[in-house]
């Protein structure tokens, strides 16, 4: 997909959130937009430079490499960048490098973490795209942390696993390791075969001492893996890992925090996203502030997380029929569209609007920034086997001691425990009350400095109303199983 990277031999997997974000985008509001907006784009400007975060330098010093590296799907096309961002999460030992990732302006953070390790060197936790930048910020770790000597791939997630194999060519010395229920479609191929770099190794999912010993970085990072959920689709797999030095849980997709103002990447990487968003309507201006700023961000994070929620609406629908598309077209570019909002790309095109309750329904979601399950995977993914979810999330609760977790996607790090972590998954629990967390002293005393156990409510039936309809839709094609009664 770039002419940056070396052609493998295996098509692209489809892990099964993938798929059904692909699926949704193209049955919601969305969808319609997908299809007709490309043609649209519009060169970008340069992108914003913000001071509270770590660069390489500005988009007009960006190298061609890091151009080549530009979103496939993200758009607007022509000269898009991918930058990146460091962040220092813990002090001397733990580094977070955020790119951007979505459609249509609906960007969100993806993250790779990067630990020191007690042995000498650092460990990749779920690679990014390696662009000029994003290396030229890693080398200045590595001065002080020694060499990259380990990237893991903790996912099957085609945002995460893409990256795995590039970064390793860019880091030809370290060991690529990935969870071992990798896979092709339509033919199974072996990870040889899958593009990965040659000594890339598979890891156990119950590994015993002998296997254990054989890992140099498990006794410093203890790992679990989750799944392999399976579907005739595709499968979900995930790796979570506890640096028990800084009480610090990794994990990959399992668990977001919504941060209420926008991450440090979306206002540098290219802040025409936010802009974008921040409109209601397509007539509708959208000045360059910090207010304009967060009401973007917030109505992505809408988007991102449920797809289409009950503050959504599509005035003129697509019914199939040529009238219908005409009706849409008309109320998606309006006559009166300001040149400023033609000027944010896809020539101002809006098919939505949002209703003045757009706001209730943030807060809701956010619920005060704790500790969440995506509802994607709530509802179409994790719900499949809820006995088996269930049952990894209390060992991880119980046998972890953690006060932090760093996701690869959203907020990082969530201030949050083994009880905030238990909580996430109350919407696979048939009652709150038989939810009690046997907890450590250490997990107790930071609840208590915490402010306590942040409980996750369940998220509003309205709001996750299309997500049902769109997983009852797959269910009755029989692209996804019937999830059982939670019991």
């Amino acid at each position: 997909l770039s002419p940056s990277r070396r052609p493998t031999l295996t098509p692209t997997p489809m892990p099964i959130a993938a798929l059904l974000q692909l699926a949704a985008a193209l049955v919601g509001p969305s969808a319609t937009i997908l299809r007709v907006a490309a043609p649209l784009a519009t060169r970008p400007s340069c992108a914003v430079r913000h001071p509270a975060v770590r660069c390489a330098g500005s988009s007009a010093e960006r190298s061609p490499a890091s151009q080549r590296w530009g979103p496939v799907i993200q758009g607007p096309f022509g000269r898009s960048t991918r930058a990146t961002v460091r962040r220092e999460l813990v002090r001397g030992r733990i580094w977070s490098f955020e790119q951007v990732q979505g459609l249509l302006y609906v960007h969100v953070p993806v993250r790779m973490t990067a630990v020191r390790l007690d042995t000498g060197g650092l460990l990749l936790y779920s690679a990014i795209a390696p662009t000029a930048e994003c290396l030229s910020l890693l080398a200045e770790v590595e001065e002080k942390a020694g060499p990259v000597q380990h990237i893991l791939l903790p996912s099957l997630a085609v945002e995460h696993k893409t990256y795995a194999a590039d970064f390793g060519r860019a880091r030809p010395a370290a060991t690529v390791w990935v969870v071992p229920d990798q896979y092709t479609f339509p033919l199974p191929l072996p990870l040889s075969l899958q593009g990965f770099p040659r000594g890339v190794r598979a890891l156990p999912v119950r590994p015993t001492e002998a296997e254990l010993a054989d890992i140099p970085w498990a006794r410093q990072l203890s790992y679990r893996v989750l799944g392999p959920i399976k579907e005739d689709v595709g499968a979900f797999e995930e790796l979570v890992a506890l640096d028990t030095a800084t009480r610090t849980l990794l994990c990959t997709d399992l668990i977001v925090s919504v941060p209420s103002s926008p991450p440090d990447i979306l206002q540098y990487n290219d802040v025409r996203a936010l802009l974008y968003h921040a409109r209601d309507a397509p007539s509708q201006a959208a000045p360059d502030t910090p207010a304009s700023r967060r009401e973007g961000w917030r109505k992505i994070c809408l988007f991102a997380l449920y797809f289409e929620c009950s503050a959504l609406e599509v005035p003129s629908p697509p019914d199939g029929t040529l009238g219908g598309a005409a009706r849409f077209f008309r109320s998606a570019f309006p006559k009166e569209v300001p040149p400023e909002a033609r000027r944010l790309g896809w020539a101002g095109f809006l098919a939505w609007r949002w209703r003045p309750t757009w706001q209730g329904a943030f807060e809701r979601l956010r619920g005060g920034g704790r500790p969440m399950v995506p509802p994607i995977l709530q509802v179409a993914v994790l719900n499949r086997e809820p006995a088996r979810v269930a049952e990894f999330a209390d060992g991880v609760a119980t046998d972890w001691d953690f006060n932090r977790i760093i996701p690869c996607h959203f907020d990082a790090p969530i201030r949050a425990g083994p009880a905030e972590w238990r909580s996430a998954f109350d919407f696979l629990r048939p009652s709150r009350s038989k939810n009690s967390t046997p907890a450590t002293l250490g997990s107790r005393a930071a609840e208590f400095f915490l402010g306590g156990s942040r409980a996750a409510p369940g998220l509003p039936a309205e709001d996750m109303a299309f997500l049902r309809t769109f997983e009852a839709s797959l269910v009755k094609a029989g692209t996804l199983r019937p999830a059982p009664p939670i019991e």
